[in-house]
């Protein structure tokens, strides 16, 4: 793997002002498969801010140009799947589609245990493993249909388990607000748990993921940012 995994707290100068405008943006689920919805690359939705936030996060892994690096930053809302516990754990996964990808937690009360937590796979794993029930419920729960029918939840909680288990935990960082955690997109990760105490909780982020780079380049960026 390409880049290390890193863990920094106090990655914003003002996290409550961060987390005050995700508030109000708009969320949707309109493709690929992964828990929740989130809104447009901030890009389009604040330049100056996107800016800033991309040049700290190129800074983390140090001698880069952020005018190098293509990347995504979006917010992302994670609610429970259902009331029992088991069921809202994340689906153990690569990034394979991205270079590197990273997390900002944005909870200022929260669960620690609603984090991020890396794997390595065990004797269990088998690439051509067939799941109790296949594919086609892993993208009813996770896809843009974000199915809660409980048929397809007890199908879905059968087979992450049949999943999981092929995996054992190395790294368990815990939710802390306002820390990130970054990591290469071949890195073996999932959410440690989200499980809310009702239907309206929710766990906010910033995931950002990076999706080429062009070449190196000779300026090391300051962590410090006036903007963010």
């Amino acid at each position: 793997m390409d880049f290390q995994t890193i863990v920094h707290d106090g990655f914003f100068n003002n996290p409550d002002k961060v987390r005050d405008w995700a508030l109000t943006l708009d969320y949707k689920h309109p493709d690929g498969t992964y828990p929740g919805i989130r809104t447009r690359c901030t890009k389009f939705l604040h330049k100056k801010f996107f800016e800033a936030t991309a040049s700290k996060l190129v800074s983390l892994w140090g001698n880069y140009k952020r005018e190098d690096w293509d990347l995504q930053l979006q917010f992302q809302k994670i609610k429970r799947f259902s009331d029992n516990p088991e069921m809202n754990v994340g689906w153990i996964h690569q990034d394979v589609q991205v270079k590197a990808a990273a997390v900002i937690y944005l909870d200022p009360d929260p669960d620690l245990d609603h984090g991020t937590s890396h794997y390595m796979k065990n004797s269990k794993f088998d690439t051509h493993t067939d799941y109790p029930h296949g594919k086609e419920v892993y993208d009813n729960v996770l896809g843009a249909k974000q199915s809660r029918d409980p048929e397809d939840l007890r199908r879905y909680l059968e087979n992450v388990q049949y999943h999981n288990a092929r995996f054992d935990s190395i790294l368990e960082v815990k939710n802390v607000y306002n820390r990130i955690i970054a990591y290469d997109g071949a890195q073996w990760h999932g959410q440690t748990a989200f499980h809310m105490d009702n239907d309206d909780d929710f766990r906010l982020t910033m995931v950002a993921f990076i999706t080429d780079i062009s070449h190196s380049g000779t300026k090391r960026f300051s962590l410090k940012s006036r903007y963010i």
